[in-house]
């Protein structure tokens, strides 16, 4: 078990530190991990963290190891993904850091391009996009960063790098196809320790990903995009994203509050704010699709998701949303919500409308 820490060593110059959560991924991990040490970029650090795994990933871990010597394996008890990446950060030694999810795989050239980017721009954080894989391997689409320009910096971070990872413009409907998701980014190991940043658990806040790069952003000061699809998210059964968890819904209601509350104590301004509205809602309605076609009676589903429906803080977010560019289906259900055509709203996302 690795039990060293960054006290006992300094950020090492041109090293890459990547760190990869690993929890039950025993179908995935050797995919995962073949993409990462066979990177263009040889000057890498890649630290697993086994976040007590209770199939045969932990032992794959472990065999990596030894297969690799840049590979190096912290065993511990499960706390979450960001716990773990939080792990990774104490224990990272190079000069930028990537976080990869386990069960996703990324291009041989990802780091060597992501690094070139961001030391070139002397950045804090290099932004590139990603292919979305389905269940049967296939691309089904890739969402790449579409910004005006390569470099932002200073107050262009909060007026429009963050907004446009929150959502789509309030004004004109258009999607940047940045994201708040950590592993489409490389960082800059200076910036985290200067700020003292970590990520909180998925277990205090459902959407832990969002929520930490709220508090990281008010420090950002530049910040590049590489308009490139680096990195092949793939759907699992398995994924939190579609897995049906009790209580979810209050649970994001509580995360939109706490998200609230950060933009007010950092002052973040409108075009911030404005855009958390829209993905509360999307959150909630992705939540009911899951209980929608969760396993289960058909009558509790039905009732569970018009308690949703009909909670007071989703039917006033809803009411007071811009519909104008959202796709006809999303139109017609918000509208069904709105009008609080409750049997037609269940109807619309049971056949999948």
């Amino acid at each position: 078990m690795e039990s060293e820490t960054h006290s006992e060593f300094e950020m090492k110059k041109g090293i890459v530190s990547v760190v990869v959560p690993v929890y039950n991924v025993e179908k995935y991990l050797d995919r995962c991990m073949i993409s990462i040490v066979n990177q263009t970029y040889h000057n890498l650090e890649i630290i697993l963290i086994d976040d007590g795994s209770t199939d045969s990933s932990s032992c794959k871990c472990d065999e990596w190891a030894v297969r690799d010597s840049r590979i190096k394996v912290i065993h511990k008890e499960n706390a979450g993904a960001g716990m773990a990446r939080n792990t990774g950060i104490d224990h990272a030694a190079g000069e930028y850091i990537c976080f990869f999810d386990s069960d996703d795989y990324v291009a041989l050239d990802a780091i060597e391009k992501a690094y070139h980017w961001i030391s070139h721009y002397k950045a804090d954080i290099v932004h590139f996009g990603c292919y979305n894989i389905d269940l049967d391997g296939r691309v089904k689409n890739r969402d790449i960063p579409e910004t005006d320009k390569i470099l932002y910096q200073g107050d262009e971070i909060l007026k429009y790098i963050l907004p446009n990872m929150i959502g789509a413009d309030l004004k004109t409907g258009k999607k940047r196809l940045l994201a708040m998701v950590p592993w489409r980014c490389m960082y800059s190991m200076t910036t985290i320790r200067r700020n003292h940043w970590r990520f909180v658990s998925e277990k205090e806040y459902i959407s832990e990903d969002a929520y930490s790069q709220l508090l990281l952003y008010k420090n950002v000061t530049r910040v590049a995009v590489l308009p490139e699809a680096l990195y092949y998210y793939c759907e699992n059964r398995t994924s939190l994203t579609h897995v049906y968890i009790e209580n979810k819904y209050e649970r994001i209601k509580t995360w939109y509050e706490a998200c609230l509350r950060v933009c007010d104590e950092f002052g973040y301004g409108e075009e911030v704010t404005g855009r958390m509205p829209d993905r509360f809602v999307n959150m909630t309605i992705r939540t009911i699709k899951t209980i929608a076609h969760a396993d289960g009676d058909k009558r509790e589903k039905r009732e569970e998701i018009n308690t949703i429906l009909q909670d007071r803080k989703f039917y006033e977010i809803v009411s007071d949303i811009n519909i104008k560019y959202q796709t006809k289906q999303q139109k017609a259900l918000l509208f069904a919500i709105k009008y609080r055509l409750y049997r037609i709203a269940w109807l619309m996302v049971r056949l999948k409308i």
